[in-house]
Formats: structure tokens, sequence, C-alpha cells
């Protein structure tokens, strides 16, 4: 009975999980839609980080001059999707850009600097200098 017990709050868990991913996963599609920038959720995951937090990636593709455009879509994406109720604890964001032989931006940024970006009390200047690059 305990076993049984465990396994179904273990699958409800699981799936609430998996419904919010889906849901915020749906967001970041449409937000990042609207500023004409193409997503596929092959593009996007959650992991877990070594503290046990999740963690949002995405991969975004950008045209030669415009992947800081796209780095900064990516970045309102996720944080306008935090409204959906998932929270990630910071967000990574990949721009892969065809220059010469093509190359890869690799961002992250924390979920406080996001919401303080979509509130205003940040400028994007602001952001943008807070952004980690790897």
């Amino acid at each position: 009975m305990r076993k049984t017990i465990q396994l179904i709050a273990a699958f409800l868990l699981i799936s609430q999980t998996l419904f919010a991913n889906q849901k915020y996963f749906d967001e970041v599609k449409k937000v990042t839609k609207s500023y004409r920038v193409e997503t596929s959720f092959e593009n996007m995951q959650v992991v877990k980080d070594e503290k046990g937090k999740d963690v949002f990636y995405i991969t975004l593709a950008s045209n030669r001059n415009n992947f800081e455009m796209v780095m900064l879509v990516g970045y309102i994406a996720a944080g306008q999707a935090m409204k959906s109720g998932f929270q990630p604890s910071s967000v990574f964001v990949t721009v892969d850009v065809p220059l010469g032989e093509g190359f890869r931006l690799l961002t992250t940024a924390t979920k406080e600097d996001l919401q303080q970006l979509l509130s205003g009390k940040i400028t994007t200047k602001t952001f943008v200098r807070r952004v980690k690059y790897i």
C-alpha cells in the first residue's frame, strides 16, 4: 500500500512538471514568434543543476549581424513565460551565428535579473552587462 501511494505521488509530481514545462515552452515559442525569431520544442529543455534547481536552455539561430538581438529575444521570451507558473532559477541562451565557419554565442542569466529587466527596474543595457558569456 505504501509503495502504491509513493508511485502515485511520484507520477503526479512528474506529470505536473512535464505539463508545466510544456506550458512554459508553448509560451516561449509564442513570444519568440512575436519577435520574428523562430524556435522549436527540440531547441528547448529544462534540466536540474548541481543544486537540484531547474535551469532552462534554449538555442536560437540568428542572421549574421543580429545575434545580440536574438539573444535578448531568448531572454525576454524565457522571462515572459515565467507568468505560466514555471520559474527556472537561471536561463541559458545559445545563439548560433553563421559567420565564417560559424560560431556559437552561449550566455546565461539569473531569474532575478530577468525579472528586473521585465519589470523595468533595469535597462536592456544593464541587463546585457549582467549576462555572463561562456
